[in-house]
């Protein structure tokens, strides 16, 4: 698939709190590999996702249960490791993870399998490759795509990082108006979660509630009815 060939990481090196790098695939140019970030002797290090468990629609909230389970399981094991959060360069759909290192390929995949991924991203000196965790796992190949880092940019998610604030679609007019306005409520909610906005502090553009639950994207899909709100869930919201 080429979605791993395009696979944009976020990665926080000194933590959440601190500036954040990207790793960007440039196909045909000079790579980067961890040394560049991590420092002479680093070796490969591995991006381990906490979405969509053994390949299911999952909602936000199944998500972050997977999510932290995975940091769970990391802290334990007193790995190495750092928040990542991999998206497509548009940002259709993002995978909250981690990226590791210290650890083999074996054990990368291990982690990932026990957490119900179907893949590991392997960063080392020939660039990004995409591991299988199981058979009957396409991923496309394993030749690496070259990388670069870059500082990332931390405006508006929803305009890919870019400053000024965004402007909500759709509205509370007509009924298609009105469902367009709530997925793009849900996926404003999603990118602020993953990246954080400099523009608005996080706090979002408004949006509408709405009576059910979405499955959120992946690499196979956009975003999915899933099952209906409680009012109890729709209050809290």
């Amino acid at each position: 698939m080429e979605s791993y060939r395009q696979t944009v990481i976020r990665i926080w090196p000194n933590g959440r709190e601190d500036a954040p790098v990207d790793v960007v695939p440039t196909p045909g140019a000079e790579t980067d590999g961890p040394e560049a970030l991590f420092g002479e002797g680093c070796g490969p290090v591995f991006v381990v996702s906490g979405t969509h468990a053994f390949g299911r629609l999952t909602t936000p909230d199944e998500d972050e249960a997977t999510l932290g389970g995975l940091y769970w399981g990391l802290g334990f094991q007193g790995e190495d490791w750092l928040p990542s959060v991999s998206t497509s360069p548009e940002r259709q759909w993002v995978e909250k993870g981690a990226l590791v290192k210290g650890v083999d390929e074996g054990e990368a995949i291990s982690t990932a399998s026990h957490h119900g991924q179907d893949f590991v991203l392997r960063w080392d000196a020939s660039g990004l490759t995409p591991v299988a965790t199981r058979e009957g796992v396409d991923v496309g190949g394993d030749e690496p795509v070259a990388v670069q880092l870059t500082p990332a940019r931390t405006g508006c998610p929803m305009r890919c990082g870019a400053d000024g604030v965004c402007k909500m679609y759709g509205g509370p007019w007509t009924s298609s108006s009105i469902t367009a306005a709530y997925f793009w409520s849900r996926h404003c909610d999603l990118l602020l979660d993953a990246f954080g906005c400099d523009v608005c502090e996080g706090e979002g553009g408004g949006g509408l509630i709405g009576g059910i639950d979405l499955f959120t994207p992946s690499r196979e899909g956009g975003w999915q009815r899933g099952a209906p709100r409680t009012l109890a869930q729709i209050r809290g919201a």
